[in-house]
C-alpha cells in the first residue's frame, strides 16, 4: 500500500502565513493537524483526498465527507512514521524515488510522464504522490531495519500450515479480499467502528474495493489490493468464516469484529472440491436506487485485444477464452489495465473521450451495463477477442458488490508451495510488529486534530 506524509514544516507555514499579515489565513493554509510540532495543512489533506478519489473511483460530495477523517488519520500516521524514520537516520534519495516511479510506470505499461499528466489533469500536485512514495519507502526501510531481525518462522510452523493448506484444498474454497482496520486500544474501538462503516459506505457508493484496500487496509494483503487468494473455512477466524460462507460471489460483508479489529470481506469466487455438484448461488441483495449512477454521454474508453486469427484451432480458442476471462476478472480501471493486458499477452490502447451518441446502439447498451473502471465482457472482433474498459464516465452500480469481474463457481484448485507458506507467515508476523510499533508511536506522540 502506498503510504506517505503530506505535511509541511511549521517554519514553512509560518513564513507563508506571516506574509499575509493580520488577515484571516486561507482555508487551504490552515493546519488540519499538528503532530509533534509538524503541521499537516488542509491543502495537503485536500490534495490527498483528490488522489484517493481518482485512484479508488469514489465520487461525489458524500464520498469526500466520508474520506476526510480517514485520510487525515492516515496522514497523521504517516507523519509519525516519517518522523521515526528520520530519527533513525533512514534516508530516501532522489534515485530511490526515481526508481520507484519507474517501477510504478512499468507495472502500468506507461511512462513516468503519463503519471504526471494524470496528476496534472486532476488538479493534484505532483508532490502529493511523491511524498506518499517517499514516506512509504522510509517506513519500509525502517521496519526492515528494526523489526525484521525479530521475525522468526520455524520449519515446524511452515510444515504445519503447509499440511493444513493442502487439506484445505480438498474443501470448498473462497477467493476473498479483505480490508482490515486494527483496534489497538479499547478507547479506539468506537472510532475504528465508524471508520470501517465509512469505508463500507464508499464501497456501496461505487468505490473500487482493491484501491480502497491499498489505501486504508492495515493487513499484509493491502499491497495486493486485499487479495487473500483461495482459502477455506478453516483458514478464517470463526466470525469471518460465518459471514463469508453465507455470501454470494460479488458481495461485500458488513463490518465483522474479529481478532485485533474490524474486517470487511469481499467474495469474488467460490470453488468447490473436485467432483462436487455445483450449488445454486443465492441472489445478491437488491440495488439501492440512491447509489446508482447512469453512464454519461461523454466517456473515456480503452481497448484490450487478445490477438487470434480466423480459423484458429480449438486449443487456441480455448486458450484465448481463458485469458479473456482472467483479464475481465482482473481489470480495475485504466491505470492498471495496461499491466493486466501485458501479463496475458494482450494489447492495450486508449481511445480517449468519445460521445456515446456516435456509437452503435448495441455497443452503447453493452457499455451502459459496464461499471466505471471495469471491462465489457469479451467480444469477438476482427483482431481477435476484444474488451473495452471504461476509464471514466461509466455507470456506478448501486448494489453492494465487489465488482471484480465474472463470478463463476468452478472446481479447479491451486497448489501452494512451502516457500509461499513461509513468506506468508513472515509477512504476517512482520506486519503485526509494524502495527504495534505504530501504535506505540501514536501513544507517545502529541497530536492535535484541528480539521472540522
Amino acid at each position: 500500500m502506498l503510504v506517505g506524509v503530506a505535511a509541511i514544516s511549521a517554519l514553512a507555514l509560518t513564513a507563508q502565513t506571516t506574509a499575509i499579515g493580520a488577515t484571516k489565513e486561507p482555508v487551504s493554509m490552515r493546519a488540519a493537524a499538528i503532530v509533534n510540532d509538524t503541521i499537516i495543512s488542509t491543502y495537503d489533506l485536500d490534495q490527498r483526498i483528490k488522489l484517493v478519489m481518482v485512484t479508488s473511483g469514489a465520487q461525489g460530495a458524500d464520498a469526500i465527507k466520508r474520506l476526510r477523517p480517514q485520510v487525515l488519520r492516515q496522514l497523521v500516521d504517516e507523519t509519525l512514521q516519517l518522523q521515526e524514520a528520520i530519527k533513525y537516520n533512514v534516508k530516501i534519495t532522489q534515485d530511490d524515488l526515481d526508481k520507484n516511479f519507474k517501477r510504478i510506470a512499468s507495472q502500468n505499461n506507461i511512462g513516468v510522464d503519463a503519471i504526471y499528466k494524470m496528476l496534472d489533469e486532476n488538479g493534484i500536485a505532483r508532490s502529493t504522490l511523491q511524498n506518499q512514495i517517499k514516506a512509504d519507502l522510509a517506513w519500509q526501510k525502517l521496519v526492515q531495519q528494526r523489526l525484521s531481525p525479530r521475525v522468526t518462522v520455524s520449519d515446524d510452523e511452515v510444515d504445519a500450515i503447509f499440511e493444513q493448506m493442502r487439506d484445505s484444498a480438498k474443501r470448498t474454497q473462497y477467493a476473498v479480499s479483505e480490508i482490515f482496520l486494527g483496534v489497538d486500544t479499547p478507547e479506539a474501538e468506537e472510532q475504528v467502528r465508524q471508520n470501517i462503516q465509512s469505508i463500507l459506505g464508499q464501497l456501496r457508493g461505487g468505490a473500487n474495493f482493491s484501491a480502497i484496500a491499498r489505501q486504508f487496509s492495515q493487513a499484509p494483503s493491502a499491497s495486493n489490493g486485499g487479495d487473500l487468494g483461495l482459502i477455506s473455512e478453516n483458514d478464517m477466524t470463526p466470525a469471518v468464516a460465518a459471514a463469508v460462507t453465507k455470501m454470494a460471489p460479488g458481495g461485500v460483508s458488513d463490518p465483522i469484529r474479529g481478532p485485533g479489529g474490524f474486517y470487511l470481506m469481499g467474495l469474488r469466487e467460490k470453488r468447490l472440491p473436485s467432483g462436487s455438484k455445483v450449488e445454486a448461488q443465492p441472489k445478491a441483495a437488491p440495488a439501492t436506487p440512491q447509489a446508482a449512477q447512469k453512464m454519461k454521454s461523454i466517456i473515456e474508453i480503452a481497448q484490450i485485444v487478445i490477438p487470434m486469427t480466423q480459423g484458429a484451432s480449438k486449443a487456441k480458442q480455448e486458450q484465448v477464452r481463458t485469458k479473456s476471462i482472467e483479464i475481465y476478472r482482473s481489470v480495475n480501471g485504466c491505470g492498471t489495465a495496461p499491466q493486466v493486458a501485458k501479463a496475458h499477452g494482450a494489447r492495450f490502447q486508449r481511445f480517449g473521450q468519445m460521445n456515446t451518441k456516435e456509437m452503435a446502439p448495441q455497443f452503447v447498451k453493452i457499455l451502459s451495463q459496464t461499471p466505471n473502471g471495469r471491462s465489457t465482457p469479451p467480444l469477438v472482433g476482427a483482431q481477435g477477442v476484444e474488451m473495452y474498459v471504461i476509464c471514466s464516465g461509466g455507470m456506478v452500480p448501486a448494489a453492494t458488490a465487489m465488482q471484480e469481474g465474472p463470478r463463476p463457481t468452478v472446481t479447479a484448485q491451486g497448489e501452494v508451495t512451502k516457500e509461499e507458506v513461509e513468506n506468508r507467515l513472515y509477512n504476517q508476523e512482520l506486519s503485526m510488529l509494524a502495527r504495534r510499533y505504530l501504535r506505540d508511536l501514536r501513544r507517545d506522540a502529541t497530536i492535535e486534530m484541528r480539521d472540522n
